[in-house]
């Protein structure tokens, strides 16, 4: 394509890619983050449960509203 119209210039750029793309260390980094911030939740929602359990069906959880 024309370049002379804006003045700018044609380069060639070579690289070494794989065959699912170029180098990029941000996405190792979100997804161990991610990872250990799903690990740290679970082991405090683990500890929470162990320390102060909740019988199933216990209705002192529920609020009733009383349309009167």
């Amino acid at each position: 394509f024309v370049v002379s119209a804006f003045e700018g210039k044609k380069s060639l750029v070579l690289s070494t890619t794989s065959w699912f793309g170029g180098r990029n260390p941000f996405l190792g980094v979100a997804y161990i983050t991610v990872g250990s911030l799903c690990m740290v939740l679970s082991i405090l929602f683990f500890a929470k449960h162990k320390l102060s359990p909740r019988k199933l069906g216990d209705t002192r959880y529920l609020v009733w509203k009383n349309n009167q």
